[in-house]
């Protein structure tokens, strides 16, 4: 009888064990359930058509769905300090590869408060991981936090907010221009001078569909005197490329 009751509660707690084990695995799976679905999204019907070429999204924004999966790959990190604030894009692979813009959550001097690309792979059974994390430099900024900050040159922005007046600047130093649309993505930095230059993200498209040309990512230079005029300096292109 003791024998029995004891095999008993072996087996009670065996399957209690698994329970648990199963309900856990499926946590988990519903996790990399998530990030598989929206990686098959991502990628669309087109396969060969799309595949190894990088897709720049209507919405730059960084959804829930984007969230999981800069979490799903942190989660394998130790001391990663980064979170995105706009979807730059993706491209289809044996899995799925995104480019995030990200901010640094911990912030210093200099080059600690550089903005950076951040490149992830999600495999075929919907894993993240991390391929390559390259910063967004701005000029006379490429040795920050190896040298003491030099007066009146550029800082990254704490905040990449684009906010009512970083539109008003962008819409005022737009107001001629021609061929393409600029639509501010992130403001990445500002410089001190007589009045301000500022360094703003934007997605650049043909501005009428029927000209050639696809969407892409350029840093627009935007000098805005005292008196409050703004016009463009410069721009530079940003290439969506892993390395």
């Amino acid at each position: 009888m003791k024998n029995l009751t004891t095999k008993l509660l072996t087996l009670g707690l065996t399957a209690v064990m698994l329970t648990a084990c199963i309900t856990g695995c499926k946590g988990r799976s519903a996790v990399n359930a998530d990030v598989k679905t929206l990686a098959q999204q991502e990628a669309g019907t087109d396969m060969k058509k799309k595949l190894g070429s990088w897709k720049v999204p209507e919405d730059t924004a960084v959804t829930e769905d984007h969230k999981k999966i800069f979490n799903n790959m942190t989660s394998k990190l130790d001391g990663f300090f980064f979170e995105p604030v706009a979807f730059l894009g993706s491209q289809v692979v044996a899995g799925t590869n995104y480019c995030f813009l990200c901010e640094p959550t911990v912030k210093g001097n200099g080059g600690l408060n550089a903005h950076s690309l951040v490149y992830i792979h999600v495999d075929l059974k919907g894993e993240a991981s991390l391929l390559s994390e390259d910063r967004l430099v701005l000029p006379g900024t490429e040795n920050a936090g190896k040298e003491a900050p030099v007066p009146g040159g550029w800082s990254y922005a704490e905040s990449t907010e684009i906010t009512d007046k970083v539109k008003e600047i962008m819409a005022k130093a737009t107001e001629t221009l021609t061929g393409e649309t600029y639509d501010p993505v992130a403001y990445i930095g500002s410089q001190v001078v007589s009045g301000t230059n500022h360094a703003i993200l934007c997605k650049a498209s043909p501005s009428v569909k029927e000209l050639n040309g696809e969407s892409r990512f350029i840093i627009v230079f935007v000098y805005e005197n005292l008196e409050g005029k703004c016009e463009i300096t410069g721009t530079k292109d940003i290439t969506i490329a892993v390395k």
